[in-house]
């Protein structure tokens, strides 16, 4: 037998694999017929693999478009970047809208009720979830520079965090007051800098990506520690709230990654 360049096996003999396939009345078929059978389907298979071969072409996938958006992949194919960023950003809009307007009903889609901390903990949330679409949006699809689009997406977060604070729902829940103050004059100072264009913006945007990102770390990974420095008696640290802080510091996590991306120069859609 010799194969050709399509793969086409010259001089081969079906009628031969046949009668291999199908032998004589005169075999012993008591004695054999495992053997018998083995080689039946040997024989198939063979059949199968020669006559695919010769009948299909082999399948030589294109290469994948590589687009801006998704270049450190090498590119999603005919998904284009701008519908895709999007519809993830006005997923977390709306998200992060109702969690951070209905904190007590958000997590009822869940099927989960809210205690009185871990509605706070929703808000804030909610907070995070529209700082990242603000911020997204605002570098990849406004005029806005990404100093600019930052500090405006502070702007729910710490509207959210003073009315907690002047309306007594964090002193409630437990909450550490002055830990309370010093963290909405981190990120107000943060957005103060970003909207009023000042030389320091850029060094208090760098700070709070720092700020931001150790606290969520916190949040995410030892909630029950962060619920503790934040002043939460354990009896008010139900698994509703340790399941939030989670979520919290996960949202937060991917905030200070995003500006600090952001404020180092990387590529707004990487």
């Amino acid at each position: 037998l010799q194969a050709s360049s399509t793969g086409e096996l010259k001089g081969f003999n079906r009628s031969l694999l046949l009668t291999f396939i199908h032998p004589s009345s005169s075999f012993n078929k008591n004695n054999n017929s495992i053997a018998t059978m083995n080689l039946k389907v040997f024989a198939s298979l063979a059949l199968v693999l020669f006559d695919t071969a010769n009948a299909v072409p082999s399948f030589v996938p294109k290469a994948a478009a590589t687009k801006q958006a998704l270049s450190i992949r090498g590119g999603a194919g005919p998904l284009d970047p701008d519908i895709a960023a999007k519809v993830l950003i006005g997923t977390c809009a709306v998200q992060g809208a109702y969690s951070h307007l209905a904190p007590n009903k958000s997590m009822g889609m869940y099927n989960v009720t809210d205690d009185k901390l871990s509605t706070i903990l929703t808000e804030c949330n909610g907070g995070l979830f529209l700082m990242y679409a603000i911020t997204a949006y605002g570098v990849l699809f406004t005029d806005m520079s990404t100093i600019k689009a930052i500090g405006v997406a502070q702007i729910p977060i710490n509207v959210s965090n003073l009315r907690n604070i002047l309306n007594g729902e964090a002193e409630s829940s437990g909450c550490n007051m002055p830990g309370q103050w010093v963290n909405l004059a981190i990120t107000a100072f943060a957005a103060y800098a970003c909207l009023s264009g000042a030389d320091y913006a850029t060094t208090a945007v760098k700070a709070l990506a720092v700020y931001i990102g150790l606290a969520n770390t916190q949040s995410r990974f030892a909630p029950e520690a962060a619920l503790k420095s934040w002043g939460i008696e354990e009896k008010n640290r139900s698994p509703v709230a340790i399941f939030e802080a989670k979520c919290l510091g996960q949202v937060g996590i991917i905030n200070a990654v995003l500006i600090g991306a952001l404020v180092s120069n990387v590529d707004a859609y990487k």
